[in-house]
């Protein structure tokens, strides 16, 4: 059985999570700041932010989030929406089909994959302690190419 919470409880715990997720971006080569609005769009209650109420409720300046935002949009995580009337833009975070995480998670696999052969290719001693890193990655990449091609034959992706 759920604990009742209240609701300011409740905006205490969803904003420790914006944060957690700030911190889990900042580990994953992306910036804190990135994460965060992530998690803000994500996380919280209310599920679209004009600029401002970004800039207000994380406490960033103002052309920090204008970058952060472009990018998030441009790596396809975030859009806006405008409402007649309004000249204000919204942003709400991309609905993510289980197909189009994968792809994403795909392009990422292989993107780094990618690197990391160019990076073997040009190691003079294949035998060297990173040459054996990059091809210990290598491996684990290709099984995870693997699993993701079993788990959309599997649940059928296309469909969902």
């Amino acid at each position: 059985m759920q604990d009742i919470i209240t609701d300011k409880e409740r905006e205490e715990k969803q904003g420790e999570l914006v944060e957690i997720m700030g911190r889990i971006s900042c580990r994953g080569g992306g910036t804190a700041l990135a994460g965060r609005i992530l998690g803000l769009l994500s996380f919280l209650d209310q599920e679209e932010f004009t600029f401002e109420e970004i800039v207000d409720r994380l406490k960033i300046s103002k052309s920090s989030v204008s970058t952060t935002l472009n990018h998030l949009m441009e790596s396809d995580k975030i859009e806006y929406i405008t409402y007649p009337g309004d000249r204000k833009r919204y942003f709400r975070i991309k609905v993510n089909t289980p197909k189009t995480f994968i792809q994403s998670l795909r392009k990422y696999i292989e993107r780094f994959e990618k690197v990391n052969r160019a990076a073997l290719d040009l190691k003079k001693d294949r035998n060297s302690r990173s040459a054996k890193n990059i091809q210990a990655m290598l491996k684990s990449l290709t099984f995870w190419k693997a699993q993701m091609d079993e788990y959309e034959k599997e649940f059928n992706i296309d469909e969902l």
